[in-house]
């Protein structure tokens, strides 16, 4: 079974869709908002297969001390797909807000989503 990390915000009717495919969602947080095990924690053991959010959950607050590779290095090291949600105009500002952990990403357009978590099955 796929089971995708959802950071808060992501839409509900998205979720209820993946969950009738047979995929289990569960909740991961970023900086401050304690919605489900923060992402930077994510392991192996938690048998995440991707995390799903909109672009500002991948941008740390000025109150951390975190970047946006911090956020995601145990995703990346641990094989866990990261999709970052962004309007395709925004793409280019996205890449570079993330720096050098944009190539580790893949930014999808909100109607495009389901279908690329789809794409895991």
């Amino acid at each position: 079974m796929v089971t995708i990390g959802y950071m808060e915000g992501t839409d509900s009717a998205l979720l209820s869709k993946l969950a009738a495919a047979g995929i289990e969602t569960t909740p991961i947080s970023s900086t401050g908002d304690n919605h489900g095990k923060h992402i930077a924690d994510l392991s192996a053991s938690d048998g995440i297969d991707a995390v799903v959010g909109y672009f500002h959950k991948f941008v740390p607050g000025k109150e951390s001390n975190l970047t946006p590779a911090a956020l995601i290095k145990n995703c990346v090291e641990n094989g866990i797909r990261v999709f970052v949600i962004a309007r395709r105009a925004d793409h280019p500002i996205v890449s570079k807000a993330l720096g050098d952990t944009a190539a580790d990403v893949t930014l999808v357009r909100p109607r495009e989503i389901e279908k690329a978590i789809l794409g895991l099955l």
